[in-house]
């Protein structure tokens, strides 16, 4: 089996790349069985367990061979980043979904508690609208 820091740096570039979690732990315990029966088949052909280990290596390719096939792939990619608008759209509705309920929860109530409501609502404004815009920001660079 090649070395476990092979295949940990081929995890962390596959996640850095956006591949969702499920597909990168797929591909690793593929790759690690795929890796057994190559060993397997040069050993049943004649060669000692070093030659073996390394036909097998060569024969599965490199991390970064491997990382560039599967980052080829836009459908094994996390939907935030096939998406990348939607995931933006859909954190700045939760972030701003939530605004209208200290307001909805005041009315009815004495005018204390409804300006009390206003300004954290007003407050809540502020800061949801300045965090979308950042992030907006950061999406279009």
């Amino acid at each position: 089996m090649p070395d476990r820091a092979q295949f940990e740096s081929l995890r962390l570039e596959l996640l850095r790349g956006g591949t969702a979690n499920l597909y990168v732990e797929r591909t690793l315990r593929e790759l690690a069985d795929h890796y057994e029966d190559l060993e397997r088949a040069s050993l049943a052909a004649g060669c000692t367990s070093e030659e073996a280990a390394q036909r097998a290596r060569a024969q599965l390719g490199s991390a970064q061979q491997i990382a560039a096939a599967v980052l080829a792939r836009p459908e094994l990619k996390r939907w935030s980043r096939r998406w990348p608008m939607v995931a933006f759209w859909a954190r700045s509705a939760a972030a701003l979904g939530p605004l209208p309920l200290p307001v909805l929860y005041v009315a009815g109530r004495s005018d204390g508690i409804a300006r009390w409501g206003g300004a954290i609502g007003a407050a809540l404004l502020l800061v949801c609208s300045l965090y979308s815009a950042l992030d907006w920001m950061i999406m279009v660079k």
